[in-house]
């Protein structure tokens, strides 16, 4: 048997009675309880016992699992959220952000009367789950400590437009996309029918070719229509792009266009007209009820997406600017 040295005696007395202490129990005479280190956070230990309640009780995950991901083991994911709730603890207490036990117990008042739970309820759920309302009271502060931070240090730096709300929404229903996706176009048309020779026909698609090499290297398209559309409509002053739905367009169309990002155009696609170059200006979401009712919804979803990035963005630097010390591997 392998014979342990004084310093790992020593660090093991000091740091089971604050675990010990920490988590609200005593250590009886005569009883042995048998425990890990996995981490060290801020000299702050983080035991294999509190990773297995969190996975066998959960919640899995409170803050992040990062710099894992979600396809990671149990264990990882809970170990990785614990040393990044550590990290946040530590920030609000340099901070001073905290909860006072008046804040505290409006917020509890306030969640039980939502939920319809009286504390009697509460103390029956809390004895079958073998929890004490202590630990329920600490978690909870916890918890709103958690939520002051990210409100005064992740949120400031969440931006969410209603572009961005749509293209979310777009991304979780393609085919009402498909349906209700509009699309904002200038086009330049060069004629080409039967009627013309082949060689002048040649000679037009040539000059399409030549017109949108032109663009793509620089020439303003509206001055491009000016110069060389057959359209005389298109070259008036005050000529708008037209708003047509993707879907009612040709599907040679379609595909030149739906690859486009706003400002850029196609290469020439053969209509019955004749040869059309097409100017994306906007593509939008078009008339939606569906999309109308659930917006709000939706864009909560967003937010909180966001706010899981942004504060896996802070959590990457902490992870280089304090000392995490893993012992799980």
């Amino acid at each position: 048997m392998k014979k342990l040295s004084f310093n790992t005696l020593l660090t093991a007395l000091l740091l089971f009675p604050f675990w010990m202490a920490t988590n609200g129990l005593a250590i009886e005479s005569g009883e042995a309880l048998v425990d890990r280190v996995l981490a060290v956070v801020n000299g702050r230990p983080i035991f294999y016992g509190d990773i297995k309640r969190k996975i066998d009780t959960g919640p899995l995950v409170v803050v992040s699992e990062y710099p894992a991901g979600k396809d990671a083991p149990a264990q990882t994911r809970a170990l990785n959220d614990a040393i990044n709730f550590e990290l946040i603890m530590g920030a609000a207490k340099d901070l001073d952000i905290e909860v006072v036990d008046a804040d505290l117990d409006q917020e509890i008042n306030r969640y039980l009367d939502e939920q319809k739970i009286t504390k009697d309820k509460l103390a029956e759920l809390l004895k079958n789950e073998a929890e004490t309302l202590e630990n329920y009271r600490r978690d909870f502060r916890n918890q709103m400590v958690l939520r002051r931070f990210q409100r005064r240090i992740i949120a400031p730096s969440i931006k969410v437009t209603d572009k961005d709300v749509e293209t979310y929404y777009l991304s979780q229903s393609a085919a009402t996309a498909n349906d209700m996706m509009e699309v904002s176009l200038r086009q330049l048309l060069i004629k080409v029918d039967s009627s013309m020779s082949k060689d002048l026909a040649a000679a037009k698609k040539s000059l399409a070719n030549d017109v949108y090499g032109k663009i793509k290297g620089g020439l303003d398209f509206v001055d491009a229509v000016g110069l060389y559309s057959d359209d005389a409509n298109a070259k008036k002053p005050d000529s708008k792009p037209m708003t047509i739905k993707l879907k009612d367009l040709s599907a040679t169309m379609k595909s030149a266009i739906e690859p486009l990002r706003p400002g850029e155009s196609s290469a020439p696609v053969a209509t019955p007209n004749g040869l059309i170059i097409f100017q994306l200006v906007d593509r939008k979401l078009g008339e939606n009820r569906e999309f109308a009712g659930k917006k709000e919804k939706i864009e909560q979803e967003v937010r909180m997406l966001e706010l899981v990035k942004q504060t896996n963005k802070w959590l990457s630097d902490q992870h280089q600017r304090i000392t995490i010390k893993r012992m799980d591997d």
